[in-house]
């Protein structure tokens, strides 16, 4: 009887997107949400920092959203610190993807810009939209963007104080 079901279970395992799904943190386990521009560098330099020995509280998950899965280095760095890090796929611009990762239980949600944008305000406009997205959909949550160009700190804050 069982055997009968095998190929569909097979099937339904084969069709689930890898980095699908929710993030199920365990209670009271602080996580942080990290978007924006996610490659292997920018994580890896924002883990060496944020998971560094000299820092106080690193008991924190660190729930990475991106619209494309990782390419195979970013996977592995993923697999190093897999006790301390999910990825999943999708966008912050989505409420379904945000509420995926819990972004309203996180702790922080941190916006990461592409530091060799070769339209730095370009860049930052797409940053200030997703922070829009994510107060929009937590407005109590704490957002850290990286902005390349100072002068358009004041279009960020130009939002939050209008809420």
């Amino acid at each position: 009887m069982f055997a009968s079901y095998v190929p569909e279970i097979a099937d339904l395992i084969g069709s689930r997107q890898k980095y699908g799904g929710e993030y199920k943190g365990e209670h009271g386990k602080k996580h942080i949400v990290v978007c924006g521009y996610i490659t292997y560098e920018s994580v890896s330099h924002f883990l060496q920092d944020f998971l560094h020995e000299d820092r106080e509280d690193v008991d924190v998950e660190v729930v990475f959203l991106h619209r494309v899965p990782p390419d195979l280095e970013l996977e592995g760095l993923f697999k190093r610190h897999f006790t301390k890090v999910e990825f999943f796929t999708g966008t912050v611009m989505d409420s379904i993807d945000l509420s995926r990762v819990k972004v309203d239980e996180a702790d922080a949600c941190l916006v990461l810009a592409n530091k060799y944008s070769s339209d730095p305000d370009a860049e930052d406009a797409a940053n200030i939209m997703r922070v829009i997205s994510i107060k929009n959909y937590s407005s109590d949550i704490r957002v850290i963007v990286q902005l390349m160009q100072y002068h358009n700190k004041a279009f960020a804050l130009a939002f939050v104080f209008s809420q």
